[in-house]
């Protein structure tokens, strides 16, 4: 979902990596089944909601920001005591910890993400559960099987989920790869679940669908600090030949369909291996890490008052960034690099431009070191060094890619492009490439795309869209 995913821009630069993902490991419980808690960063909320785990009976919890139309930002480490609370995200790098008062309804501490702010949070009324009318409802008309497997030297676990329809025949097969943060094998997103609706879909239409938790969620294992976009396509790898062994499935028609950064990992994976069959894109990435970042900062930073001026200075200091990210690869280089470069740029700039942008004033050094500690960590410097050209230009199996018009984060026209054009530089006559008028990142019927209204929208993903690429991989596939 959400590759690189950018939220509202405000004076603090922490908010530029709130990212999507993680899963909530419990150490200890001491609270209600569910409650809610609020407080104030300045003018940004955020909110903390705790519940139990229908199936674990275990506590987990969130982070929403509505502020910066960040929500469901999983925790993924939860402790609560007697006396106070902790719930850090490994996504977005923070988290809060703070003690109750005497009347357990008020947390009074710290939220630390690179710098440390006093925070309190306040026990609120809960609000009702948002309605998610597509999330498949059982009995289902097809064998659903809780699967693990391991890598070839066994150093990562897998858990999946596994549907395949209940027929004598063989079926073609696809897997689901997430997009960026640690997702689940449902690639949960504010409350919809993505992949289980389409997976429901395409196996009650005759196609069998492995979705995978990501590395260090639920039961998939896995070093992820140091992970990239091509490691995350080793583990697909592990699933086609775990796939290729299953009873019930064609192992000559296998195929990908990856969301955001998994339409990166999907072609990358292709590359490797003659056992992947097709692939659908679903809003992947077509044009340069680096020119999706600018896309997707400028945007954020227009929508948060910068003026043309203002956006082209910040340009600059990026442009700086992406090419020590470039030149360095050793991160003790990249920081003697990057310290100097950064006043150089600071020196050109006023003192109210400085302060606007979150690198002047309170704690603007810590939330400089967050932001170099998150731009130059190997799976963003992976993501704005990735080309297109040399990937997608090998890929010769048949290729649907798609996008929502509305998508604000991987934008539909120059992404969709960049597939043509390199498709085309294969010799692929087998791709087709779709537009969808009205859809945003998720593939939802939206009104203006933004982040901020995922949460709001029932549909999880839209019937047509489900039906083209259902409809096309049976075409493919001669069913």
């Amino acid at each position: 979902m959400k590759i690189l995913t950018l939220r509202k821009i405000h004076s603090s630069l922490f908010i530029l990596f709130f990212l999507i993902g993680s899963a909530a490991e419990v150490v200890a419980q001491g609270l209600a089944s569910k409650t809610t808690w609020e407080g104030k960063l300045g003018a940004i909320r955020i909110i903390l909601k705790i519940s139990r785990d229908s199936a674990t009976k275990e506590s987990v919890a969130v982070f929403d920001s509505p502020d910066q139309g960040a929500f469901g930002l999983k925790v993924s480490s939860l402790k609560i005591s007697s006396d106070s609370v902790l719930a850090y995200s490994a996504v977005i790098g923070g988290g809060f910890s703070g003690a109750f008062n005497p009347s357990r309804t008020e947390l009074t501490g710290n939220w630390n993400q690179g710098a440390s702010q006093p925070l309190t949070l306040k026990q609120v009324e809960n609000q009702p559960e948002s309605k998610r009318p597509q999330n498949p409802i059982a009995p289902f008309p097809y064998k659903e099987e809780q699967v693990t497997y391991q890598n070839a030297d066994r150093s990562i676990q897998y858990g999946a989920t596994l549907t395949v329809p209940r027929t004598e025949k063989a079926v073609p097969a696809v897997i689901l790869i997430t997009g960026s943060g640690q997702q689940d094998r449902d690639e949960t997103i504010f409350g919809h679940k993505l992949f289980w609706v389409l997976a429901d879909y395409l196996s009650r239409n005759g196609i069998a669908v492995l979705r995978v938790d990501d590395r260090g969620i639920g039961q998939t294992t896995g070093e992820v600090a140091n992970a990239t976009s091509a490691d995350f396509a080793k583990d697909v790898l592990t699933g086609i030949d775990f796939l290729k062994n299953q009873k019930g499935i064609d192992p000559k028609r296998i195929g990908l369909i990856g969301h955001s950064e998994g339409g990166i990992i999907a072609p990358l994976a292709a590359n490797q291996s003659k056992d992947i069959a097709f692939i659908v894109s679903m809003a992947g990435v077509g044009i340069s890490g680096m020119e999706l970042w600018k896309s997707q900062s400028r945007t954020g930073f227009a929508k948060a008052g910068f003026n043309d001026d203002e956006l082209k200075r910040m340009d600059e200091l990026f442009n700086t960034m992406f090419d020590i990210s470039k030149k360095y690869k050793d991160m003790n280089d990249i920081g003697r690099a990057f310290e100097p470069a950064l006043e150089v740029w600071k020196k050109q700039q006023s003192a109210d431009f400085l302060v606007k942008a979150g690198l002047s004033g309170p704690d603007a050094d810590n939330r400089v070191r967050t932001l170099a500690a998150r731009f130059f960590s190997p799976w963003m410097r992976y993501l704005v060094n990735y080309d297109p050209a040399p990937v997608l230009s090998k890929v010769t199996i048949p290729v649907l890619a798609l996008n929502g018009e509305k998508d604000i984060q991987v934008m539909a026209k120059p992404n969709l492009e960049g597939f043509k054009k390199y498709l085309t530089l294969a010799g692929n006559k087998q791709f087709k490439t779709i537009a969808f008028p009205g859809l945003n990142h998720l593939f939802q019927h939206a009104v203006t795309g933004e982040i901020s209204e995922y949460v709001t929208i029932e549909e999880t993903i839209s019937p047509e869209v489900l039906k083209v690429i259902t409809d096309w991989i049976r075409n493919i596939n001669k069913m």
